[in-house]
């Protein structure tokens, strides 16, 4: 895994040394940026009925060395407390969410564009959000799947599509206690990074017509409280039906 980008950094790191003890704060950031295309809708029954894919959770332990080691455990806590608190959320608006089950994770078609998702959302942070612009974009919101994602509205009966790519790093012991060293020493060592974007895709077209993205401070996937802060964080300002 290499470095994460500066911008996916929060920048408010403190560190206080009093006597023996060490207070380690991080100063929450949390913010939001979306992109709304479309006023509602559409529908081909009662409600819109959206897909939720299998969110694309990770959660990683940030070593003294700069090094990721993957946590499977903190990994499908996240996952799970995520793919409770959307059903929460969706139940309190007009919408019908169908949840992407473990059982389809054979399914190529399914892999196939969670991948080119990640692919287009990573995109979109940096070429829409960031500064290296696309000029064939001319500043615009323009970015799909492609109208073969159609497959999946005929396979699952949905609508749209809700893609979710989240990453959280927290630092190990040996990290904090190296950031504290560097501090005493006046420099910044950054311990934790947390960013995510979820992408709102119409399975007719393949279009993005919804997107938000999240930086530090948004909340904590691994229990059921933070994953509700996140998802309601996440899914700001959603259309409805």
């Amino acid at each position: 895994m290499g470095p994460i980008p500066n911008y996916f950094r929060c920048p408010a790191v403190l560190f206080r040394a009093l006597l023996a003890t060490v207070v380690l704060v991080i100063a929450g950031c949390a913010a939001s940026t979306n992109v709304v295309q479309v006023d509602r809708l559409e529908r081909t029954g009662e409600r819109p009925r959206i897909l939720l894919m299998t969110p694309d959770v990770k959660y990683y332990l940030w070593t003294a060395s700069g090094m990721t080691e993957l946590q499977a455990e903190w990994t499908e806590a996240g996952r799970l407390n995520f793919i409770e608190a959307s059903k929460n959320f969706a139940a309190r608006h007009d919408t019908d969410l169908v949840i992407m089950g473990k059982s389809v994770g054979n399914d190529e078609l399914v892999r196939r564009y969670e991948n080119l998702h990640a692919a287009v959302g990573n995109t979109i942070l940096t070429n829409y959000f960031g500064v290296a612009k696309l000029p064939s974009k001319a500043g615009g919101f323009d970015w799909s799947l492609g109208p073969g994602v159609s497959e999946i509205a005929e396979r699952y009966s949905a609508d749209y599509a809700m893609f979710v790519f989240y990453r959280d790093y927290q630092s190990s012991g040996g990290r904090i206690a190296m950031s504290v060293l560097a501090a005493v020493a006046g420099a910044s060592m950054a311990t934790q990074a947390e960013f995510g974007f979820a992408s709102l895709v119409d399975l007719k077209s393949g279009d993005v017509v919804w997107f938000n993205k999240v930086t530090a401070g948004a909340g904590e996937l691994k229990d059921a409280t933070g994953a509700a802060a996140v998802v309601n964080t996440l899914f700001q300002d959603l259309p409805s039906g």
